[in-house]
């Protein structure tokens, strides 16, 4: 529709043109976003702020969607950005910075930030609550409460009051580092300033009592939720279940999944995962494998993600064959298998003893465009030498290195066991010492390695 618009004798003007990009980025078509601001800029229609904010925000957004191309994005929308400020076409406003802010923060490109807080302090443009909020969010993903709760000072010093999204920002904060206390006295100074917690806040509380194994808290919480008047959604089920099967309290987890049937909460791919693994790693292995089958030949019943479980969890529980199969039914249904999942297949043949079928599954992998990762690589080191295959290890020490991949502890410990009993050669130290993590190096283990 756009391009019918952009060919009309008169072009109509940039007021429709903005309300018709407002409808395409709503519906999150942001490629076609672009796509049209491009031309618009190319027959020379003149843009106003709302245009080029729409702009931006798509290139924002863009970013979550690819990790490929998300650095040229964020160049894009820094071009925008810049022609709008040198050029003095249109004047950068709040909601500008604010949108270049969020898709940085997302980054971790905080000098990028801190250059556009204080150009917009150059520039007298006053952040809004939004501003604030987007940057006590991103402080709390990264765990930085303190930068974050200094935000809030300097907003409320500016004569911003801080909204139900700063505050549930802030908890959320809190709970993730599991500083329980912290978030609560956040929770009651937010409710003192009139402030009604909403289903997010309530939220990351479930989150952060269920990481802690503090069951009856959360289920205070989780039963507030309703007596509030409020509905949990299916993050809420998905935190609380989880957190029921980590407490190996698996009846009430499962009470808890047909409860959100029952309430009209639809589960999605993740709940099915949760209640997947729960069954698994709580040793309810036939009741795994009947869920699955009831899924039939729904989308969930051909997710990679579902299968990973189910293998490592078959695999666990000694099911190899079981295991087995399910992988080859991969193949059947046309699901690509992810580094996981051949890892999780990887890990129940070594279960098995079954050293040469492991080395094919590897050589599988970079047939098939699934490179292996460093955890492929400890897994078969592992098995190589509980199985003394020794001229295999020295191979796989070098491809290591070669990828700069690192060994883990639970592989170092079997190498240095190895060496100590001569069955492996004195010469490979310095192989294994350039493979230590950072973590490790300067410790103990390398004055270990340097002897």
């Amino acid at each position: 529709m756009g391009d019918q618009m952009l060919l009309r004798t008169p072009i109509p003007s940039v007021v429709k043109f903005n309300q018709l990009l407002n409808s395409v980025t709503k519906m999150k078509h942001f490629s076609h976003a672009i796509h049209l601001f491009n031309h618009m800029c190319a027959i020379g229609l003149p843009v106003d702020e709302y245009t080029v904010n729409s702009a931006i925000k798509c290139c924002c957004q863009l970013r979550r969607t690819t990790d490929v191309c998300k650095d040229q994005l964020i160049d894009d929308a820094f071009k925008l950005f810049k022609e709008m400020v040198f050029q003095k076409r249109i004047q950068p406003d709040v909601i500008t910075y604010t949108s270049l802010i969020s898709g940085l923060c997302k980054l971790s490109q905080w000098d990028e930030v801190y250059k556009l807080l204080k150009e917009m302090d150059d520039y007298r443009i006053s952040p809004d609550v939004h501003t604030f909020t987007i940057l006590v969010d991103a402080f709390c993903k990264e765990g930085k409460t303190e930068d974050a709760e200094s935000v809030i000072n300097i907003m409320v010093e500016k004569g911003k009051e801080p909204n139900i999204m700063t505050y549930s920002s802030l908890i959320d904060g809190y709970c993730l580092r599991g500083e329980m206390t912290k978030a609560m006295t956040v929770f009651d100074a937010m409710v003192i300033k009139g402030i009604l917690p909403d289903v997010f806040t309530y939220n990351s509380f479930l989150n952060g009592y269920c990481k802690k194994l503090m069951i009856d808290e959360a289920l205070q919480m989780f039963y507030e939720i309703t007596r509030k008047g409020m509905k949990p959604d299916t993050v809420t089920y998905n935190t609380m279940i989880q957190g029921l099967f980590t407490a190996k309290q698996c009846g009430a987890a499962r009470k808890l999944f047909d409860e959100m049937r029952a309430q009209g909460q639809i589960p999605n791919e993740c709940t099915y995962r949760i209640i997947l693994h729960g069954l698994y790693n709580n040793h309810e292995v036939e009741d795994a494998l009947s869920l699955f089958k009831l899924m039939g030949n729904s989308k969930l019943n051909s997710d990679v993600e579902v299968y990973n479980i189910l293998i490592d969890g078959a695999s666990k529980c000694g099911m190899h064959e079981i295991a087995r199969n399910l992988f080859q039914d991969l193949a059947v249904k046309g699901v690509q298998p992810t580094v996981r999942t051949y890892n999780a297949m990887i890990r129940a043949v070594c279960r098995e003893g079954l050293p040469s079928d492991a080395k094919q599954l590897f050589l599988q992998m970079e047939e098939s465009g699934c490179p292996p990762d460093n955890v492929t690589y400890c897994l078969l080191l592992q098995s190589y030498l509980k199985n003394k295959h020794y001229v295999d290890v020295e191979m796989l020490l070098q491809e290591m290195d070669a990828r700069r991949y690192s060994l883990d502890v639970s592989t170092l410990s079997l190498l240095i066991d190895q060496i100590a009993a001569g069955s492996l050669r004195n010469t490979l130290l310095k192989s294994i010492r350039k493979l230590l993590p950072k973590e490790l190096a300067g410790g103990p283990w390398f004055f270990c390695l340097a002897q």
